[in-house]
């Protein structure tokens, strides 16, 4: 796979995900009782590396931390797998 498809796959990719984010939010709007919810919060903030991780609960925090885990061996694994194959 060359490059140029690489970065086509990737884009296609993206906005494939984006648009299924969207229909999943709308499905969520229209299929759901207006009741009373508490809602949790979390999120990520990388700096390079290394993730720092906040949450409103326990649950969210190990959500977010399992992410951030995920989209370090994803950024390290893209980064360092051009050099791996190279030599073969």
């Amino acid at each position: 796979m060359t490059n140029l498809e690489l970065v086509r796959f990737l884009y296609l990719a993206g906005s494939a995900l984006i648009v299924v984010g969207i229909i999943i939010l709308a499905m969520n709007m229209f299929f759901h009782r207006k009741e009373a919810r508490r809602g949790e919060i979390g999120g990520i903030i990388l700096i390079g590396p290394f993730p720092i991780v906040f949450g409103t609960s326990r649950r969210m925090m190990k959500i977010m931390l399992i992410t951030a885990f995920a989209i370090v061996a994803i950024i390290l694994l893209a980064f360092f797998l051009p050099n791996l194959t190279r030599g073969i």
